[in-house]
């Protein structure tokens, strides 16, 4: 799975017009914050530090980061133990990905006329 698909897909739609550049400007930013958070968290695991806390990992996921969360599960190895998290990240993906759609959906409305 290309864990950048939903990022190109969003860049793609910028420069089409089918998404505002904010947005995929927006959405850039909070995946490097993101990755950087899952950066921190496991590195503070190792060495047993303070840890960032499991909501804010799943609130930035929710609010656009969850390609950066895929991508930091798979390359840091970290969070793919618990089923519970894991569950709700998954639910975090799917709520923004209904919830950017939603906004494409009423921003763009002529390529969606035929199918409304």
């Amino acid at each position: 799975m290309n864990k950048f698909a939903w990022l190109m897909l969003l860049l793609i739609g910028a420069i089409f017009g089918a998404v505002q550049p904010w947005l995929a400007g927006i959405y850039g930013l909070i995946n490097v914050i993101t990755f950087g958070l899952y950066y921190r968290d496991k590195s503070a695991a190792k060495q047993g530090q303070w840890r960032i806390k499991e909501s804010t990992l799943q609130f930035f996921a929710l609010i656009g980061g969850w390609p950066a969360a895929l991508l930091g599960q798979y390359h840091l190895r970290h969070k793919t133990q618990k089923s519970s998290f894991k569950r709700l990240l998954w639910c975090c993906i799917v709520l923004n990905s209904v919830g950017v759609s939603l906004l494409c959906y009423q921003q763009w409305p002529p390529l969606f006329d035929g199918y409304r």
